[in-house]
């Protein structure tokens, strides 16, 4: 008889959940510096800018492209893809993907001003830049395009060797201001990270322990018994958090021609974003909790998402 798998195992097959290349997604969204831990905290921010194609326009519509191709994978349970890859095996008709894509265009809300474009896109960062598999497709919950599904915008999670298991919490606003952008941000995610916010996560972790967006018969057992407060596992959970948030800039910059005054200018204003997550770590008491930000200025928020509900067809 076989051993059961050991801790390791389990982590390899976490990590390979994650879906999708980031050689198709990541060269749109150019770093500018290096990520940074802010002093005395555990967050790291990352700042990155649109690229720009030969004309000197951000690529917004090319971004906007690869967002909605990401619907699927975000918005259905792997396990109906599983079972759109098996139709297509045995009959050699895509119709079932077709049905899907379908059906997760259908799941975003049907007025403007929503913030699923921006879960989308931090959808896109966890899996592909941060290497964080999706734990609960979320928007297959939705019983109506609609409306909003409340709670977290995401649940990914990563397990060590050490039978650690980091579940972060994702929160993503796609706002004009960026000072408004960073505090609803913090303001939302800070309740699921604080170290009395069991009764908010609470709702999250049910859905999780319901709707594990997890195939592998073994790891999701292994999985669950972090989620069931019974098992010794559950006190080996550590919460994090992963924050987009997005912001109009002006003069928009292409950073493979930067001049020296623009190259000081941009790195002020990625100063003074870094000091505004520091001001609402300390405010919300998250100073010593592992959270990812990513800082995207774009030219235009509302163009931005008006081109993401254009590619996935919403009106």
């Amino acid at each position: 008889m076989s051993s059961a798998p050991v801790e390791g195992s389990f982590s390899d097959l976490l990590a390979g959940l994650v879906r999708g290349d980031p050689n198709e997604f990541l060269h749109l969204l150019k770093e500018y510096e290096i990520p940074t831990t802010l002093d005395g905290t555990r967050t790291v921010v990352r700042t990155h800018f649109l690229a720009v194609d030969a004309g000197g326009a951000p690529a917004v519509d090319l971004l906007a492209s690869a967002m909605a191709r990401a619907a699927m994978d975000f918005c259905i349970p792997r396990a109906r893809v599983e079972e759109a890859v098996e139709y297509l095996q045995r009959t050699r008709s895509t119709s079932h993907f077709s049905r899907l894509e379908q059906q997760a265009r259908e799941l975003f809300v049907d007025a403007d001003g929503t913030g699923e474009g921006g879960e989308l896109l931090l959808f896109l960062l966890m899996e592909r830049l941060l290497g964080l598999p999706q734990l609960l497709a979320k928007m297959s919950l939705k019983t109506s395009s609609n409306v909003h599904v409340h709670g977290s915008d995401g649940v990914h999670a990563s397990l060590g060797e050490d039978g650690i298991l980091d579940v972060y919490w994702g929160e993503s606003k796609l706002y004009k201001s960026s000072s408004d952008a960073f505090t609803d941000c913090f303001d939302s995610i800070a309740p699921f990270l604080a170290a009395d916010g069991a009764e908010t996560r609470k709702r999250d972790l049910l859905l999780v322990r319901d709707n594990l967006n997890v195939q592998h018969a073994d790891l999701a057992s292994h999985l669950l018994e972090y989620f069931d407060e019974s098992s010794p596992r559950r006190l080996k959970v550590r919460w994090n958090g992963a924050c987009l948030v997005g912001f109009d800039h002006g003069d928009y910059p292409n950073l493979d021609s930067l001049e020296a005054a623009q190259s000081k200018q941009l790195s002020n204003a990625v100063q003074r974003w870094r000091a505004a997550v520091g001001r609402r770590l300390t405010q919300h008491n998250l100073v010593q909790v592992g959270i990812d930000v990513f800082c995207i200025p774009v030219p235009d928020v509302d163009a931005l998402r008006k081109a993401v509900r254009a590619k996935l067809g919403v009106s």
